[in-house]
């Protein structure tokens, strides 16, 4: 996937001659149109132009803008939906059937424990530990939990969101064993001010960008969620979906960074610096464009799973079929 990061203060986005050009006080770039897919912006004082938004949008290319936490603020994409409203309808009924809705937040967080074990177990044997293997175990023991579970999605949504807490508690435990210990990291902390959290929590912002293009371009409404609670202004429906891709899509790659001696600044604010930001934002896309297979042995880009499961997803609305998870498999 070829992304513009644009990442300097008082830089510049116009178009000329079919052409996209960035610049700013230092350095001009000129890149074909043809040869870009996204425009990320991950830094304030950035100016575009209306005729730039205009044939980006006609060229179907989107613009993200991120904040200093990697929160998306806004994402300007083409309109361009399939099956909207057949989805949509499917969608809400299947909200309104309080037992239906308990099976669809059972697979979403089943596919979540399972990319976690399988990562674990992956670890274990590519790195040589036998312990984790052990850990790998004791997550996969949760999904067996998880199928126990039925009833009102009122009444089980909390059961289900403390079995996928459990499992969690294990998987970052062992992935604090694996990652270098000058990093500080002791276990997920949304609050942590550790590089590995900062970094989790600007790449999964990332990830919320992904999934929610995704999922509209499919026809489902990203604020009506089954797994999370749902909240005036939250997409719930993209946090219950990106559960499924935090392995394969971030946790994965910041294993991979981090041991290989990859260390971030933070800036006197507490926010990851602007050049951590930018190298951060291009290795999550190139992450994403690895190839790999899912447990039904489709081989496709990460990327490329994140739309194909919003499409079976939202096709498993309308069928009224059962809806089975992204879950990788590592060993391919």
């Amino acid at each position: 996937m070829n992304v513009l990061v644009v990442d300097g203060y008082g830089a510049k986005i116009f178009v000329r001659r079919n052409c996209v050009v960035l610049e700013n006080a230092k350095s001009r770039r000129v890149l074909p149109i043809a040869d870009i897919d996204r425009v990320v912006v991950v830094t304030s004082g950035v100016s575009i132009t209306s005729r730039a938004v205009r044939t980006l949008a006609r060229y179907g290319i989107d613009i993200v803008f991120l904040d200093s936490r990697g929160v998306p603020i806004t994402c300007l994409t083409p309109p361009w939906q399939t099956a909207t409203v057949a989805t949509r309808r499917a969608q809400y009924l299947a909200y309104s059937n309080r037992f239906k809705a308990t099976e669809i937040a059972k697979s979403f967080a089943e596919a979540k424990i399972m990319n976690q074990g399988l990562y674990i177990k992956y670890l274990s044997k590519n790195l040589g530990i036998k312990d984790l293997e052990k850990e790998s175990e004791n997550i996969l023991k949760h999904v067996e939990v998880l199928k126990q579970i039925s009833g009102d999605i009122e009444e089980t949504r909390q059961k289900i969101i403390n079995v996928e807490a459990l499992a969690a508690r294990i998987y970052w435990s062992a992935i604090a064993t694996v990652l270098p210990r000058d990093l500080g990291f002791d276990g997920r902390d949304q609050d942590g001010v550790d590089q590995v959290n900062k970094a989790l929590n600007y790449l999964y912002g990332v990830l919320y960008t992904e999934c929610f293009k995704a999922l509209t371009r499919h026809g489902l409404d990203p604020y009506a969620g089954f797994l999370h609670s749902d909240r005036s202004g939250n997409p719930t429906l993209v946090f219950d979906f990106v559960e499924m891709f935090r392995v394969s899509a971030v946790d994965s790659l910041l294993v991979k960074l981090f041991s290989s001696g990859f260390r971030i600044k933070v800036d006197e604010r507490g926010f990851i610096s602007k050049e951590d930001r930018t190298r951060l934002v291009n290795e999550f896309y190139k992450w994403v464009d690895r190839r790999t297979r899912d447990l039904n042995g489709d081989l496709r880009k990460v990327r490329e799973h994140v739309n194909s499961y919003a499409m079976g997803f939202g096709k498993s609305l309308r069928e009224n079929t059962l809806f089975r998870g992204f879950v990788e498999r590592w060993w391919q």
